[in-house]
């Protein structure tokens, strides 16, 4: 994947306007390599594909590039790599100061510039942890345990990470195909209020994803 961030010149999402503080064109960038890597699977025959694929693998293959580039500048990274998890980056610490191997999944995101946009995941999520962490909560669903570990990174972790979990970095709402199905049918529709609707939906189910496990989620944002 070239990955030519061909999504970052593409209108605002309106609720992401107030977002715009440079962070965004790296957001979009990333988004566009993600929705390019999506649509490449999409192709391939013998791919076991994601749960987000189910019933519309015809809607990815016929994505339009314009559709990629407004879903490409959405107010949130289209990618995840369990920023609301902290025993995952707990453990990550853990085993790369004992320089121990766990149980790695299967990557999503393979072949050329597969660990390249991976790095780029990671470092996007390790530089809002450290500079803007209101940022990471709404545009990554970082929680703040979270944030205070991937900041204490290195570049060195991050690279350890991308070399040995790459299988951390995944689609968002990968289960959610009827997320991912509102997504793609706003992304080929000129009316700008139905792309609002869907990306405020977006970041109300960051936000639930991002409460502690004891509250409660409202019944519309679940699935």
């Amino acid at each position: 994947m070239d990955g030519d961030g061909s999504g970052a010149a593409a209108p605002r999402w309106r609720v992401g306007q107030w977002l715009a503080d440079g962070s965004m064109e790296a957001v979009a960038e990333i988004n566009a390599q993600c929705l390019e890597f999506l649509c490449a699977l999409a192709i391939e025959p013998s791919r076991r594909l994601p749960e987000m694929f189910s019933g519309q693998r015809e809607a990815w293959r016929e994505l339009s590039p314009k559709a990629r580039a407004q879903l490409a500048a959405s107010p949130y990274l289209l990618v995840d790599a369990g920023f609301d998890s902290e025993a995952r980056w707990h453990a990550s610490a853990q085993a790369m100061v004992q320089d121990a191997h766990f149980a790695a999944t299967e990557p999503v995101f393979t072949g050329a510039g597969a660990e390249s946009f991976i790095q780029s995941v990671l470092v996007l999520g390790w530089h809002l942890a450290r500079a803007n962490r209101q940022l990471a909560r709404v545009v990554l669903g970082m929680t703040p345990a979270c944030a205070a570990r991937v900041a204490a990174l290195r570049l060195r972790d991050l690279d350890w990470i991308a070399r040995h979990q790459p299988g951390w970095v995944r689609p968002r709402w990968e289960r959610q195909p009827r997320v991912w199905r509102h997504l793609l049918c706003a992304a080929g529709e000129p009316d700008a209020a139905l792309l609002t609707q869907v990306s405020l939906r977006g970041l109300q189910l960051l936000a639930a994803a991002a409460l502690p496990s004891h509250a409660s989620v409202p019944r519309g944002l679940r699935g």
